[in-house]
């Protein structure tokens, strides 16, 4: 039976927090979805955690691998979408944990002409560290506390309200007046798969980090696609690591490509020989 949704797991070499990662996703309020981790090149340790949670949410876990021959990010989420068998497909990176109604979230509002755009609240180091596999099956890893307003002071996290569930209507209609960014993130991101397919998926000229987001939804609103905050709705939360916040001179080139293109499709996506565009 075809699954409501499939939620794409892009990683990269840090299976300890994957571990967290999967496990979120283990303690969903639904069941209807499959997950597919999306493995940009990682060694044995990845495959055999993803082998464990594929026992564990009793087969619905996929491990979609190619070699390690760079940032290639984009290609495997292109393969991994192509493989998933749902009509929605939820993006999220292994690095985030999800709150136990993340995918219940996205499946109710998703919309036909819509692309959904959330966000993640960036942790401490210290706060990271702090997360247990135990505080995940709890789901205390998706709850601001006292602590987290201490960091927020100490400026060693960011966006930590976006941690905040907020289940009201009224609420959800204030954020989509109030939320001014609606750049797509991978981190927190869903569409219908037949949308992707309009645009050809993801740009795979990003052979660097960075952008390779900003610019699907970029392509996503030339094809006439609205999208449609759920901040504090499908809530996740980042996972402290080392990283750079400046995206690579591939991505910044692809990125600027893209724009001056301004084409919803792009050449080097799902499909790689295609001269007519999709009609919308």
């Amino acid at each position: 039976m075809k699954p409501r949704a499939s939620v794409i797991v892009s990683t990269y070499n840090r299976p300890e927090n994957l571990e967290r990662c999967l496990e979120g996703f283990r303690w969903q309020t639904t069941a209807d979805f499959e997950l597919l981790v999306a493995d940009d090149g990682s060694d044995d340790r990845t495959a055999a955690l993803v082998g464990r949670y594929a026992s564990l949410l009793e087969g619905r876990v996929r491990h979609v691998w190619h070699e390690d021959r760079g940032f290639r990010k984009c290609t495997i989420l292109n393969q991994a979408s192509r493989d998933a068998r749902a009509d929605h497909l939820i993006y999220t990176d292994g690095d985030c944990v999800p709150h136990r109604r993340f995918v219940e979230a996205h499946l109710r509002h998703r919309k036909f002409g819509h692309y959904l755009v959330g966000r993640a609240a960036f942790l401490s180091e210290r706060r990271t560290r702090e997360i247990g596999i135990e505080d995940v099956r709890r789901g205390t890893h998706a709850r601001v506390g006292l602590g987290d307003v201490i960091d927020v002071i100490r400026r060693t996290n960011r966006n930590i309200a976006y941690g905040v569930y907020l289940p009201g209507e009224l609420s959800f209609r204030a954020m989509q007046r109030l939320k001014k960014n609606r750049n797509a993130r991978g981190g927190n991101l869903s569409l219908w798969k037949h949308d992707l397919e309009r645009v050809n998926g993801w740009n795979e000229d990003f052979e660097s980090w960075g952008l390779e987001d900003v610019e699907l939804g970029f392509r996503l609103r030339l094809a006439g696609l609205v999208p449609l905050i759920i901040v504090n709705r499908a809530v996740c939360v980042h996972l402290w690591h080392p990283a750079s916040r400046v995206e690579g001179t591939s991505a910044r080139k692809a990125y600027n490509e893209s724009k001056v293109r301004a084409e919803p499709w792009c050449p080097n996506g799902l499909e790689k020989e295609r001269e007519e565009r999709p009609v919308a």
